[in-house]
């Protein structure tokens, strides 16, 4: 018989080999079947931890979502500090960690899928995750310039500053096709994470 910790090893083994097959086919031409040879686990055993393959990809969104969160811990904490040093330490965090991820993973190929042609489960997922992270990055800007949350300058140069990010990283080799040599310049002496954060205050400080 196997142990809990077998147990739990089986359905991360199937949430990482949905991911991936997900990523690529994306969720219709994927079969239970295929991921459970690929999780090597049995059908049976997809159908214990999920009950069907809805549940399963809803569970695989979710991981993927929550990779890219702020915790409640971690904005506790920004929340302690002036608005503008707690948008520039998000700002150099996210780079920092942009810079160091793997864009082929499945989660970010899941993710860029989805926001292509987003599913319902995506939408679910959008709101329980993603808007709340919109919310609070829309409170700091807000509180740099003296605004309401959700005053559309505000949430303009929120939805721009994710923008660049997915701009200048996920989709780099564009940017190096079209003006080689800008990715190593704004790399020198934080000049993107000085460029984005006045870009940021520029736009929601507009009248």
């Amino acid at each position: 018989m196997g142990t809990q910790k077998d147990s739990e090893k089986t359905k991360t083994r199937l949430i990482d080999a949905a991911g991936q097959l997900f990523a690529e086919k994306g969720f219709k031409a994927v079969t239970v079947r295929e991921i459970a040879a690929e999780a090597e686990t049995q059908i049976s055993a997809l159908n214990y931890h999920f009950r069907s393959k809805e549940e399963l990809y809803k569970e695989v969104v979710v991981v993927a979502c929550v990779d890219d969160l702020i915790s409640a811990e971690e904005q506790s904490q920004l929340r302690k500090l002036k608005p503008a040093k707690a948008l520039r330490l998000v700002i150099d965090e996210m780079v920092k960690e942009l810079r160091t991820e793997d864009n082929n993973s499945w989660q970010n190929k899941l993710l860029a899928r989805e926001s292509r042609d987003p599913s319902p489960v995506f939408a679910e997922a959008s709101e329980v995750y993603f808007k709340p992270q919109m919310d609070f990055m829309a409170e700091l800007v807000a509180g740099v310039v003296g605004k309401s949350v959700d005053d559309m300058e505000v949430r303009l140069a929120v939805t721009s500053m994710w923008a660049m990010f997915d701009t200048f990283f996920e989709y780099n080799h564009l940017v190096e096709t079209t003006s080689p040599g800008l990715s190593d310049y704004i790399s020198e002496k934080n000049r993107f994470n000085d460029w984005l954060f006045e870009l940021v205050i520029h736009v929601a400080g507009k009248k």
